[in-house]
């Protein structure tokens, strides 16, 4: 009997915004994916001089920002784990039972070989890669045991197999949380970028205001 599918999306989600939720909506809609478990990072072993604002802080903006969508669900395993975040740790964990696809951004992949155990990684779950603005990998840059894995995959479904790793066509989302820090002093912009119920909260917690 097959173990059943879950698809993480992992992040830091400092703060959570629609880049982070439209092209999971997208992927659902025109890949038939099922429900996507959002994934909050402890401490993010490429992003040490990004410190967050507290876990707390940022589990509750993220179920603010996933409240009115059902197929989207958050699990907070790595928040409660007191180490670094190490995907390989995280996916080890899920995968004794279940079947994983790992979903990550074009930057995410850009800088893959960089990973912790990243071909350990490539054993644990099937890859989906998300488009993103600007961002087109460099192919030839990644080691050989990468690069023949990867596939593009133009409608679903997308079957499970570990170790490959399936880019996806979708509309490109050109929003990231730097980009958020920096207009939260612009309000004619800022919703574009940030639910009304995070920013909200933003401001009443008067988070990010250095």
């Amino acid at each position: 009997m097959h173990k059943p599918l879950l698809y993480l999306f992992g992040g830091s989600f400092n703060p959570p915004h629609r880049g982070h939720i439209e092209p999971l909506l997208a992927l659902q809609q025109q890949y038939g994916v099922g429900n996507i478990t959002l994934l909050p990072n402890h401490i993010s072993p490429l992003k040490l001089d990004q410190p967050p604002v507290s876990n707390a802080h940022r589990l509750a903006m993220l179920q603010l920002c996933t409240a009115e969508f059902p197929s989207l669900t958050i699990s907070d395993y790595e928040l409660t784990q007191p180490e670094t975040s190490f995907t390989f740790n995280t996916l080890l964990h899920f995968s004794e039972h279940y079947r994983v696809f790992f979903i990550i951004g074009e930057d995410s992949l850009q800088s893959f070989d960089k990973w912790h155990r990243y071909a350990d990684i490539m054993q644990l779950c099937h890859i989906i890669v998300l488009p993103r603005d600007q961002v087109q990998t460099k192919v030839g840059t990644l080691p050989k045991k990468i690069v023949q894995n990867i596939n593009t995959l133009t409608q679903g479904p997308i079957h499970h197999k570990i170790g490959c790793i399936t880019r996806v066509i979708l509309p490109r989302v050109n929003i990231s949380s730097t980009q958020c820090r920096l207009e939260l002093p612009n309000r004619d912009i800022e919703s574009q970028f940030i639910t009304p119920s995070v920013l909200n909260y933003i401001r009443i917690h008067h988070l990010f205001a250095n």
